[in-house]
């Protein structure tokens, strides 16, 4: 067991392998984003803050990529008349993208989709070999040489192993390697010669891949209000129709993933206030206290609209966010 955390320098170094990564490696797709995401997202949930290896299993990888494609692989409504699915690929759509958008025609919601077990389970397992095969296999390749930064491909054949401190520095620098794979991805999308002709004219295009959608929070509102007696979580005052918003309890800017028990509902006031801040431990109490009282009826009525309701998972994200906070004093938000 390897206890040793990585020092600032080796700390800075893997940050700078990441860019390196990022500029200077070849890109047929967009596959080798959504792994750097999956990633570090995976650190988030399964891993501690330690310089410990960390196993991950190719089937929670693949779950990652789905959620990351699902967005993505619905109609962008550029004009009255036309809509695009992106393409993730330089020649023919990706294989991922084509598998989701043929399941996006028969269900309506990712939690729909999950509910039919043996299609999601059987969509896990195409997913998990097409990503074990391709960017696993490739994201670490620089001008044709193995960069081994991040795992030994020789050793990821059943799971994939982050080497050791990989996964501290992962969750640490989290905010950083989601933003910066973000960026390209986008840039990806818009350079690609299929893609360019309508994409110039797209004022939004990071909003519509990556940014939650309103009208389903809208959706998670009306289901929140009654959870919620129509009282706001963080003031607990009576709230107005119509003045009251969905709130991400851990901000979207540190962790940006939709889970329904991540959701809480503030008046237009609180919300406007606590923007992208962490809520003070008060709160975070409050709102773990919830979780564990609503749990089943969280499962039973948000994840029907397409979101994942996962309380271990957002607790586990919750502790990640909360230690960042407090070891590089983030201004805490206290009502």
């Amino acid at each position: 067991m390897i206890n040793c955390i990585p020092t600032a320098q080796e700390q800075l170094k893997f940050l700078k392998n990441i860019q390196l990564i990022l500029q200077s490696g070849s890109f047929s797709s967009t596959y080798k984003f959504a792994l750097l995401i999956s990633l570090s997202r995976l650190a988030i949930e399964k891993g501690e803050d330690c310089g410990d290896e960390l196993a991950l299993e190719y089937s929670d990888i693949a779950e990652k990529f789905i959620e990351l494609y699902w967005k993505q692989a619905m109609p962008y409504n550029f004009n009255d008349t036309g809509q695009l699915i992106l393409n993730q690929n330089n020649g023919k759509q990706a294989a991922i993208v084509n598998r989701v958008i043929e399941l996006r025609q028969i269900y309506s919601s990712l939690g729909l989709l999950r509910r039919d077990v043996i299609i999601w389970s059987k969509l896990v397992k195409d997913v998990a070999r097409t990503v074990k095969d391709m960017p696993v296999s490739y994201l670490q390749n620089i001008n044709g040489q193995n960069f081994e930064f991040l795992y030994q491909l020789a050793q990821a054949k059943q799971q994939l192993t982050l080497l050791p401190k990989v996964m501290f520095c992962l969750r640490q620098f989290s905010e950083v390697i989601e933003e910066l794979c973000q960026k390209r991805w986008i840039d990806y999308i818009r350079k690609n010669s299929s893609n360019a002709p309508i994409l110039n004219k797209l004022p939004n295009l990071e909003k519509f891949m990556f940014e939650p959608s309103r009208n389903q929070l809208n959706v998670v509102a009306n289901v929140l209000v009654e959870l919620q007696d129509y009282k706001c979580f963080y003031c607990n005052k009576p709230m107005r129709k119509g003045n009251y918003a969905v709130d991400h309890f851990i901000p979207w800017s540190m962790y940006p993933s939709d889970t329904g028990h991540n959701f809480v509902l503030a008046d237009s006031g609180c919300n406007s206030k606590k923007s992208n801040l962490l809520a003070s431990d008060e709160f975070l109490y409050k709102w773990r206290e919830r979780n564990d009282e609503q749990d089943i009826i969280i499962v039973d009525r948000i994840s029907v609209l397409g979101f994942l309701t996962d309380k271990e998972r957002s607790h586990k994200v919750a502790e990640w966010a909360y230690a960042q906070g407090k070891e590089n004093n983030y201004l805490m938000w206290d009502g």
